[in-house]
């Protein structure tokens, strides 16, 4: 299923857990249930799993609130369905946004992440058959900027930093988060990668999001991102709508 839009929106956003407050600044005009167009449920608290059509910042959007997870069960494939949907759409840009972990000594919870390289060693590739992607400049250098201008404005705790991935659901193990952060990690998380390395196989341009929520060597709780998540919310929301007034 293919949604019908009355405008064309170049600019789509993933809502990562704790990251959907920005809807209620949106003036949604249409959405859908994942069920319908992708016969997927979302299945993570957090996670409304629609995708909604809308103006913010009075620019149309889309905005899939919630993702696909591969420790849901879906293949690396099935988990960037959405992404190809938004280039047939007309996407040209893609905001990613995310809850993750401080591996970083210097971050703190409540810190912002500009992206600028993933970590892929461990990801699951979305990419199938010989599909030899670049993939030296992933995340767009504008639009880093961008974020950098828009972060200093609103006077937020921000870095730029390198995301990895980790397959969960489990947390990682000390041990884990000790040879993540000597292979270069900066903060480690359950998404992004695969989606954003279909998007820049399409040639969407990228900004990855992330604001840490837990640090590396104590107890992990999903309810407790989601409530450091819940505590940032109103400042997610101004940033991502500040960023679509810039775009």
């Amino acid at each position: 299923m293919i949604p019908s839009l009355p405008r064309t929106p170049r600019t789509a956003l993933i809502l990562g857990s704790g990251w959907n407050r920005v809807i209620d600044r949106v003036k949604v005009i249409k959405w859908w249930d994942y069920s319908d167009i992708f016969s997927v449920k979302s299945t993570v608290p957090g996670h409304q799993g629609k995708l909604i059509y809308g103006t913010l910042a009075k620019k149309p959007v889309l905005i899939m609130s919630g993702r696909f997870h591969i420790y849901e069960g879906h293949s690396a494939v099935k988990a960037v369905e959405p992404i190809q949907l938004l280039k047939k759409l007309g996407v040209n840009t893609l905001i990613t946004t995310s809850a993750c972990g401080g591996l970083n000594p210097k971050y703190q919870v409540g810190d912002y992440v500009i992206l600028n390289d993933l970590l892929t060693l461990f990801s699951p590739t979305p990419l199938v058959g010989a599909k030899f992607q670049d993939m030296s400049q992933i995340y767009d250098s504008r639009l880093q900027k961008i974020a950098e201008n828009a972060m200093t404005n609103l006077q937020l705790n921000f870095h730029k930093g390198i995301y990895v991935y980790y397959h969960g659901p489990q947390y990682e193990t000390p041990a884990d988060k000790i040879a993540l952060r000597h292979l270069g990690a900066d903060i480690v998380g359950m998404s992004t990668v695969p989606e954003t390395t279909m998007a820049h196989h399409l040639g969407i341009k990228v900004l990855g999001l992330a604001l840490v929520t837990n640090l590396a060597f104590v107890k992990h709780d999903h309810r407790d991102v989601l409530a450091q998540s819940e505590k940032a919310s109103a400042k997610m929301s101004r940033l991502l709508e500040r960023l679509l007034d810039l775009l």
